[in-house]
């Protein structure tokens, strides 16, 4: 066993030193050396390998005896004396083969590094995108290994380029760039712009070189590449699932699409080409007008195709969807197409249908125009669904998809109307409501209101008339110069009791819109005296048009549906035709003018009563006829001055006509025209009101006629104070007669009605002719009087102590009333302005409200005014003449009556037979006051007449003078004075001294001056009063005035009668008043 071992340790001992013993001979023994006689090259592209090699002794000498061993990589070496030594199938990469050479004294070895490549260098060709839609492509071309061979990778030109270019393509020579010498390329490769879609392909050439160990170029999978082009424009469809409809609007088809199922409301973008954005990306670019997008997973077919849902929708929308396109790029990085936006409506409400007639809930007509209104268009509606009761059909006319029109014949005197519900659907497929019912009653005009509309109509346009041409003949026969006394009564008395008739007319006649249900023997009545608002159908107006009006529309346009002319309407109903196809859809505006009638309302109120076209055909009759009559009236008033001009003597100077004076006609026409116009102006204002957002200019019309309307107002307000109140132009001036006692019945006279004391208004400025110009606004009413004539007794002669008259000989003859007459005088001279603000407030609240409202307020507002006026009148007794004042409170008082009866018809509900009485009553007030106002006109048209006759007073003889004057106008001035009573003249001649006729009449008159010009006239009454009476200081009694005592104060009441005194005594005593001064008296203030 220990031998075993030992010799094992023998064995190891000799394998590891003899190495080292053959190195150590070679260091220190001869020097040996091998060289390689034959040998691959270092890199080879052969698996095999054959060397031969022999080894030198002493550097030159070959050594014979030695022996070799050869050693290939990590391979056991082997003996190799034949010097020569071949492998094969060797693999690639780095080899070394190691030979050694010895002999007993020698060593030597030597080796060889080679590199086997059999791999072909291949290159792999890439561009910077294979996908593009520029003109030019970059191109990289890169080398496995140097590729050295025949000069390398080179492109000289298009034909001599090493890379090769199939398709609509070719290299650009001049691009080309080396990157890396034999590895690394660049170059751009052009793409043909004639194109506009395509692919080309970049292949490598064959045999482009071959590398270090001569392994030619071989093209690999890599070495070609595909670029693909395409300048085409990415086309995007937006899509929805809503149902589409094909509908003929204007005569065209659309496509209209609507919807009220929520499940539908999904939205589809679909590409023409995949695109690089994520369904997130998109959704960021998606924008909706209504609620909000969600997207939905699914297949989206190579990011061709991407889905998303409308969620958070209103009831009723119009929803609209929009895509931001910019960007969006396709792979080819072309930005997607802008494309249009998706609208759709979506609706779940159901359409509610309205029922209302042009005639009101009562008419006398026949045929009832009743239009239903649907809140939005409808489909299948026809006259079959409408349900009739108490009467049948007659016609059925569409106006639009919403609107229609049905003319109903009434066979009974209730006639009711309704649509059931579910008979149509809108165009989402929802049915509709059921319709109000429409109760409509019908009577016969009744025979009573017809006659005495048409009497009054008749009586006040012959009063008109004649008053007309008797106040022509009276200026013409002043022109004359035939009166010698010109009392201003001649002028003003009849056309202002004309004026008030006309007032009392109009008053009637606006109280057929008060907010109350009239009865029909009244409203009958005022309908038919409404022409003096005036209230006529314009000369344009149709009989259709007074039915159904087409209003003018704010949405007039070129995507607007509205019909230019009534045959031609809006016919939406669903079209069957081949080429309904190709219909557009609808835009977003066109939804709202088509589809939310509630919101814009393009039909523009087809139908007559609705606010927008009632208030403005209300306006524009009102304000037409207004400007036709008064215009016309006005360019008569013209023509008459100027042909009184003409025919005036050239001796006079005077512009001034009489009642002919510019503005004084036009004043009665201005008042009289503003309650009118405040009607037309407020109907602007509450039809917009009552149909808000429809008719902003109508508003701004409105107001600015009410703020004109306003400033009348004030101005007339600031006259009556500056001009009257404080005496800065007008001065009232009364006679005031004491010492009269009078029966209790006389007594009761005088505090009803007013004292009747003579009374006449001047103006500051001498000669002026503004006081005829606006007497309207106070020519008949009492001012804060000055009284020129105290204590006339009415007593007798010989009671001399008890008369008296101001016995100051200074230029002051006036005696200054007491305070408490100044202050009643003073609120006396505004009832021109309470009775023009009640009339403005009349008409105000007439043009507030539609045909069937009721309101309480305004009525309680009306007659809480006329109340206080009718105690105005009875408290102060504004008017001069007693006749006037009696006749204006009974014209108040049938106002207050009629005011109280509307409260009653408001406070409950009068069954037919007691608001048929009621309705009689109303008439028999208007009748009272009319004929009150009549009768008064006509007996101062007669009185007037007898005026004309200056001498005798004789009504034939003012006759005869009646139609002088209006022959005078007409024949010569010479022809037609002889013909005017000699005496006449000459009394006119005496009486002013030989003075001019407008100058004499400005002497006679105490109305028209003051200052120096009432002097002489007020020296003359001192003369002629000091001639025929004697003072008596102290029996003076401070003057008194029954409209602001009871007491016993006195005046006299001027006329043919006077007041008369309580006793026998006294009334003696007054027939025996000198009859010379009573005649000057006369002669001065010349009025009864």
């Amino acid at each position: 066993m220990g031998l075993l071992k030992t010799s094992w340790l023998l064995l190891l001992f000799w394998v590891v030193s003899s190495p080292l013993c053959f190195r150590f001979h070679y260091c220190y023994g001869s020097e040996l050396s091998v060289k390689f006689l034959k040998a691959p090259p270092t890199t080879s592209r052969f698996t095999s390998a054959k060397f031969s090699f022999l080894a030198f002794e002493d550097g030159n000498r070959t050594c014979s005896s030695c022996k070799f061993r050869c050693k290939l990589d990590d391979r056991i070496s082997l003996d190799c004396h034949q010097r020569k030594v071949s492998y094969s199938k060797l693999l690639d990469g780095d080899h070394t083969l190691e030979v050694c050479a010895n002999r007993m004294h020698g060593f030597g070895c030597n080796h060889y590094n080679w590199t086997v490549d059999t791999v072909s260098p291949t290159a792999f060709v890439t561009a910077s995108m294979p996908f593009t839609s520029a003109q030019n492509v970059s191109v990289n071309i890169t080398f496995t290994e140097p590729c050295v061979g025949r000069g390398g990778f080179g492109c000289s030109s298009v034909n001599s380029c090493d890379l090769l270019v199939y398709g609509a393509g070719q290299v650009i020579p001049s691009s080309f760039t080396v990157l890396d010498q034999y590895l690394r390329y660049s170059l751009l490769v052009g793409l043909s712009p004639d194109a506009q879609y395509g692919r080309i392909v970049l292949v490598m050439n064959k045999s482009v070189c071959s590398d270090i160990a001569g392994n030619n170029f071989k093209r690999a999978l890599g070495s070609r590449f595909f670029v693909h082009f395409d300048r085409r424009n990415v086309l995007v469809n937006l899509r929805t699932h809503v149902p589409e409809k094909l509908l003929k609007l204007n005569n065209q088809t659309r496509t209209v699409q609507a919807t009220n199922d929520n499940n539908k409301l999904n939205v589809y973008l679909y590409f023409s080409e995949p695109v690089l954005n994520s369904s997130a990306e998109i959704l960021r670019r998606l924008n909706t007008n209504q609620g909000d997008l969600l997207p939905i997973d699914g297949n989206t077919n190579g990011n061709r195709r991407f889905a998303f849902m409308v969620t958070n929708t209103s009831r009723r929308a119009i929803v609209t969807v929009t895509l931001d396109s910019n960007s969006i790029r396709s792979r080819h990085g072309t930005p997607a197409s802008p494309t249009a936006p998706l609208t759709f409506l979506y609706d779940t409400e159901r359409p509610h249908v309205i029922l209302n007639t042009t005639s009101g809930m009562r008419t006398r007509k026949h045929t009832i125009p009743v239009w239903i209104k649907f809140m939005k268009p409808v489909f299948g509606f026809n006259s079959s669904f409408v349900s009739i009761s108490g009467g049948y059909l007659d016609s059925f006319e569409e106006l639009s998809g919403s609107i229609y029109i049905v003319y109903v014949k009434a066979n009974t005197s209730t006639l009711s109307i309704k649509i059931p519900e579910n008979v149509t659907q809108d165009v989402a497929g929802n049915k509709n409501l059921a319709s109000n019912i429409l109760k409509v009653k019908h009577y016969s005009v009744p025979m009573i209101s017809s006659v005495i509309s048409w009497v009054t109509t008749y009586i006040f346009l012959v009063t008109s008339f004649v008053a007309g041409l008797l106040t022509l003949s009276t200026t013409s026969l002043y022109s004359l110069g035939a009166f010698p006394r010109p009392s201003p009564y001649l002028i003003s008395d009849p056309t202002r009791n004309l004026f008030r008739t006309a007032c009392h007319i109009q008053f009637f006649a606006l109280t057929r819109w008060l907010p109350v249900t009239l009865p029909v023997d009244y409203y009958e009545l005022v309908r038919g005296i409404q022409w003096i608002i005036p209230y006529f159908p314009l000369p344009w107006e149709t009989k259709i048009k007074e039915q159904i009006m087409v209003a003018t529309s704010p949405y007039i346009g070129p995507h607007s549906f509205i019909s230019k002319t009534h045959n031609n309407m809006i016919n939406l109903k669903t079209s069957t035709n081949a080429e309904s196809v190709f219909g557009l859809p609808l835009t977003a505006m066109e939804y709202r003018l088509f589809f939310e009638t509630s919101n814009l309302k393009p039909e523009a109120e087809h139908v007559l009563g609705l606010p927008h076209s009632t208030v403005w055909r209300d306006f524009n009759r009102i304000m037409f006829w207004i400007a036709i009559i008064g215009g016309s009236l006005v360019l008569l008033h013209i023509v008459l001055s100027l042909i009184l001009k003409f025919k005036k003597a050239h001796s006079e100077k005077k512009r001034s006509f009489g009642a002919f004076v510019f503005p004084r006609f036009e004043l009665f026409l201005l008042i009289l025209a503003l309650p009118s116009i405040c009607k037309a102006a407020r109907s602007l204002i509450q039809g917009y009101f009552k149909h808000q957002g429809a008719a902003e200019a109508s508003v701004i019309v409105g107001i600015l006629v009410l703020c004109v309307v306003a400033i009348l107002l004030l101005a007339l307000f600031l006259f009556l104070s500056v001009g009257i109140t404080f005496g800065k132009l007008l001065q009232y001036k009364e006679i005031h007669q004491e010492g009269q006692t009078f029966h209790w019945y006389q007594e009761l006279i005088r505090v009803t009605l007013g004292p009747g004391k003579r009374g006449q208004w001047t103006w500051k400025t001498e000669n002026s002719v503004y006081l005829t110009r606006l007497g309207p606004v106070f020519e008949d009413l009492r001012g804060p009087p000055k009284y020129m004539l105290t204590q006339i007794s009415g007593s007798n002669p010989l009671k001399q102590q008890d008369d008296r008259i101001i016995a100051s000989d200074d230029e002051n003859e006036d005696a200054e009333a007491p305070c408490i007459q100044k202050l009643f005088g003073i609120l006396r001279i505004y009832y021109t302005f309470l009775e023009t603000v009640k009339r403005v407030c009349l008409g105000i609240i007439a043009g507030a409200f539609l045909d069937n409202e009721t309101a309480k307020t305004p009525i309680v507002v009306l007659l809480s005014i006329t109340s206080f006026q009718l105690f105005f009148l009875l408290l102060k007794k504004p008017f001069i003449k007693k006749k006037v004042q009696l006749v204006e409170i009974i014209s108040i008082a049938c106002q207050v009556g009629v005011f109280a009866s509307c409260l009653m018809l408001l406070a409950k509900d009068f069954p037919k037979a007691s608001g048929k009485k009621l309705g009689i009553f109303m008439v028999v007030l208007f009748l009272i006051g009319f004929i009150m106002l009549m009768c008064n006109e006509w007996y101062s048209l007669y009185k007037q007449t007898k005026r004309l006759d200056q001498i005798n007073r004789s009504f034939l003889s003012g006759l005869k003078m009646f139609i002088i004057g209006l022959a005078a106008l007409i024949l010569p001035q010479k022809m037609i004075k002889n013909k005017i009573p000699v005496a006449q003249l000459e009394a006119r001649s005496s009486s002013n001294g030989g003075t001019t006729p407008e100058f004499r009449y400005r002497n006679s008159s105490g109305s028209r001056s003051s200052g120096s010009l009432d002097k002489p006239w007020l020296k003359q009454i001192r003369e002629m009063a000091k001639s025929s009476f004697t003072r008596d200081r102290s029996n003076s009694k401070v003057p008194s005035d029954p409209s602001c005592s009871k007491s016993g104060w006195s005046s006299s009441i001027w006329g043919t009668k006077t007041s008369g005194s309580s006793s026998k005594e006294s009334s003696a005593d007054y027939k025996s008043r000198p009859k010379g001064l009573y005649k000057d008296l006369e002669a001065i203030f010349a009025s009864k």
